[in-house]
């Protein structure tokens, strides 16, 4: 079935819901997450959530329910009123002490919001692409569980600057996927560290699914759709904390299974101990009428019903084509957007206005580039050179200062003197005079001695390395 934009957005707005995980303190990327929720780490002078709520703003939806930390829920609130957002925001906040619980114990935890079937998002993916293509998958197959991928040729290699910091051998999780490209379905979904050399599949599983590609390089976008029942399941089976590690690949084994009996009700047995799933797994009225009388099949070479007579389904959605997608969950994700987002920001922004000079920084500079964006009540002194790199708010250079590929935080102070070449400087950072830093990044609230000169190194206060 085909939608128009005016039927897509009625449709989205309709019969989904958008949850977005903003909890997580970035346990990979603690260097720069020490002074600030990971969430809030800028990008082009934008919160990094803002990318993905900008993104379902452009899908159509009009209300967003973010999970976030109790001790960030101000922080992030107050942060988001400034980006002049259509969509409405309601803010989940987790019971002081859990901020470690995991996503699926977080959609546990804002149950009595779900009256629909629900879109989840990460707060730290960024994409041009559209969700309609896997909304549309989900509705036509009555599916339990959609997956939103993007092949590795899509997802951004970056550039050859090194990422700041001292030297590390970055190594990537990868999945185990397994897709019907008859029909994508997703009939397996696992970790690649879970085996050592040999994957087994079963004879039914190649039975029931020939054409079986495997992937082991697609980027998992962490964008969810579930039906509410998976939702409701959630709450009665609590030792499943994560959705990625735990109940996803949970929901993808169930496919292959069959219910011990025929339940009438699902709302009748939330009481059960035992928390069958099948129970839970309710088809709507409309669609258990229509499919023992439908002709249409999606697989040939048996007598069995549509879908093969599952009752739970999932499927995976593969983005074709050139768009782009990075979730920005390591410190190199995080440099490599920092330098890419000025190409990408009209398609990953729906051509949202890009504010490079703020109206309200004093810019005194003769030599700052295109490339480079000011935030507001910064000052840059005469005398001073920027090239491709982003300055925060509040922040002072002074003169005879050379910066270059650097990411500056907020209320930063630059003496005179300095040259710094591929950094990041977190908030509140100050760099004494006539000072060299080189692919470096230096932690939240640090000073650096004037006159030093580093190169690859983390340079933070003792206490935040201890966190750290």
């Amino acid at each position: 079935m085909s939608w128009s934009r005016c039927s897509y957005d009625i449709m989205v707005a309709g019969e989904f819901q958008a949850v977005v995980l903003a909890a997580g303190h970035g346990s990979r990327m603690t260097e720069v997450t020490a002074g600030r929720p990971k969430c809030l780490l800028p990008i082009a002078n934008m919160p990094m959530i803002w990318y993905p709520l900008r993104m379902l703003e452009r899908e159509g939806f009009q209300d967003a329910i973010v999970i976030v930390a109790d001790n960030t829920k101000s922080e992030i609130q107050a942060a988001l009123e400034k980006c002049n957002l259509s969509i409405r925001l309601d803010y989940a906040a987790l019971p002081p002490g859990k901020e470690d619980w995991g996503t699926a114990d977080s959609l546990q935890f804002i149950n009595e919001k779900i009256k629909s079937d629900v879109v989840v998002v990460s707060s730290d993916f960024i994409t041009d692409a559209s969700l309609y293509p896997a909304l549309e998958l989900f509705r036509k197959n009555e599916a339990a569980v959609t997956m939103f991928f993007l092949k590795p040729a899509e997802v951004s290699a970056g550039d050859s600057l090194p990422t700041p910091g001292p030297k590390t051998k970055h190594k990537p999780e990868r999945d185990l996927v397994g897709i019907n490209a008859d029909t994508s379905r997703l009939v397996l979904l696992a970790s690649v560290s879970d085996f050592d050399e040999t994957l087994p599949l079963s004879r039914g599983l190649l039975r029931k699914h020939p054409h079986l590609q495997l992937y082991s390089r697609l980027l998992d976008s962490h964008v969810y759709i579930l039906r509410k029942w998976v939702c409701e399941f959630l709450v009665q089976e609590r030792s499943l904390g994560t959705l990625k590690g735990e109940l996803l690949p949970y929901i993808v084994r169930k496919q292959s299974s069959k219910p011990t009996q025929k339940v009438e009700d699902a709302s009748t047995i939330r009481g059960n101990t035992k928390n069958d799933i099948f129970q839970f797994a309710k088809e709507s009225t409309l669609v258990s009428k229509v499919l023992p009388i439908s002709l249409s099949n999606d697989h040939w070479g048996d007598m069995k019903g549509t879908f093969q007579d599952d009752k739970i389904r999932c499927y995976a959605h593969i983005v074709e084509g050139t768009s782009f997608g990075m979730r920005v969950n390591t410190l190199q994700a995080y440099a490599s957007i920092n330098r890419e987002i000025l190409q990408i920001w009209e398609k990953v922004t729906g051509g949202n206005v890009l504010v490079r000079l703020h109206p309200g920084a004093e810019v005194k500079s003769t030599q700052v580039d295109d490339s480079t964006l000011v935030g507001e009540g910064t000052l840059l002194n005469e005398k001073t050179s920027f090239k491709s790199s982003t300055i925060g708010a509040s922040c002072t250079v002074m003169s005879r200062t050379r910066i270059s590929n650097c990411v500056i935080m907020n209320n930063v102070k630059v003496n005179e003197g300095c040259v710094l070449t591929n950094c990041i400087l977190c908030d509140g950072v100050e760099v004494g005079a006539n000072t060299e830093l080189k692919d470096c990044l230096v932690g939240a609230k640090h000073t650096v001695g004037a006159g030093d000169k580093h190169n690859q190194e983390f340079l933070a206060d003792e206490d935040v390395l201890m966190e750290i």
